[in-house]
């Protein structure tokens, strides 16, 4: 298990983070229903995008596993506990994540993998950014629910 997990977190690194306000999923190979398993990851990834819009550190540490790494946008990993300071402090604050498209959602046993296209306005340590972005998310099943064990963003160019 504990490998199967590390084997998530370094898929995150060639993978998408945040929000889903108003969505649609994206199914690329077909157009089936999602089943319950996918359906309790999209659940997991609205509970993040309430926690980061909110800046609620209390649920972003239940949400987010002991070892989360997020792959900011300058490609800099910034564990959990400097990842919580950020939010904490300010430096990093998410204001909107809007025109969500392009998602996907992924279960690969107890691992999952979102993906989504987003017009992502915040600060990102101290720096603000009004940009498009894809990100990418890496869910690992625990305790009987899902958790954020990494993410990532990539700025679309134009």
């Amino acid at each position: 298990m504990r490998h199967i997990s590390r084997i998530a977190l370094v898929a995150v690194t060639i993978l998408g983070t945040l929000p889903l306000s108003a969505f649609t999923i994206a199914h690329p190979a077909s157009h089936r229903a999602l089943g319950p398993r996918e359906e309790s990851v999209i659940a997991a990834l609205k509970e993040f995008e309430r926690a980061i819009l909110a800046s609620d550190t209390i649920a972003l540490k239940r949400i987010w596993t002991d070892d989360y790494r997020f792959i900011n946008a300058q490609g800099g990993i910034v564990t959990r506990a400097q990842r919580l300071a950020n939010i904490a402090s300010g430096a990093t604050n998410v204001f909107t994540a809007i025109n969500q498209r392009e998602i996907t959602v992924r279960v690969y046993g107890d691992n999952a993998v979102t993906q989504q296209l987003f017009t992502l306005h915040g600060i990102y340590s101290g720096v603000e950014t009004n940009t498009e972005v894809r990100g990418s998310f890496v869910w690992v099943w625990r305790g009987g629910r899902w958790q954020l064990a990494a993410n990532e963003i990539t700025p679309v160019l134009p």
